[in-house]
């Protein structure tokens, strides 16, 4: 399964780029979560980020939020890699920071100092939800009773 997410089996699908991540995006990504009415969940990661892929796997094989069809997006804060790893596959929509990277991270929290992970649950109409490292059962729970409407 790795080499099909990494584009080694002839049948896999091409490789999607890293769309870039600028201090407007965030704004542009929660208008878009908006008007399509779909909650989203966001993984801030970094290359040197030693849980992120891990974090990245748990969330993308959550069958809360595949029941949810919650869509998973990975945004790399320190650029884009020079070679796409495995795991960025399990996302389905992939940015990497290109600009300023203070006023990038102001533009989504204006508190978050650029501690990864950082998770963020965008939800339609809402204020972003964000949790730094490795969100717990309990907020897990919770984001998926919100976006199944039963909180």
């Amino acid at each position: 399964m790795a080499c099909a997410i990494a584009g080694g089996a002839a049948n896999a699908a091409p490789a999607r780029r890293f769309e870039p991540f600028t201090p407007s995006t965030w704004a542009a990504l929660q208008a878009e979560v908006d008007r399509q009415k779909r909650a989203t969940l966001v993984l801030l990661s970094a290359g040197w980020c030693a849980v992120c892929p891990d974090l990245l796997g748990q969330l993308a094989r959550d069958p809360r939020r595949r029941r949810a069809r919650v869509p998973l997006w990975l945004v790399l804060t320190d650029g884009e890699p020079a070679a796409r790893r495995a795991h960025h596959g399990l996302a389905d929509r992939l940015f990497a920071f290109d600009g300023p990277e203070a006023a990038i991270r102001h533009s989504i929290h204006a508190e978050w100092r650029g501690v990864v992970p950082y998770v963020a649950l965008l939800r339609p109409g809402r204020a972003p939800e964000f949790v730094t490292g490795e969100p717990d059962e309990a907020t897990l729970a919770r984001w998926w009773g919100r976006v199944g409407g039963k909180a």
